[in-house]
């Protein structure tokens, strides 16, 4: 199975690795986080990106995470 990528801890070019997810699209999600936080549900990311189609296989893809910089990488870390 491929890793997820937290859509709210990504970096550009993590975001790159997202199915249909090109510079325009990573920078949106960027610019959007920076603006309004941490991006909450596919629903709100979906909102972001409406101007693109996405494929279904990115929604399989993503993590919510929290954007929290304290949150642990792995359970007991």
């Amino acid at each position: 199975m491929p890793h997820r990528v937290r859509v709210n801890l990504a970096n550009p070019a993590e975001l790159l690795e997202l199915p249909g997810i090109g510079p325009e699209q990573a920078r949106a999600i960027l610019k959007f986080r920076a603006e309004h936080g941490p991006i909450q549900d596919a629903g709100q990311l979906a909102n972001v990106l409406r101007a693109w189609p996405v494929p279904e296989a990115m929604w399989e893809r993503v993590a919510f995470d929290p954007a929290d910089s304290t949150a642990p990488e792995a359970p007991g870390a």
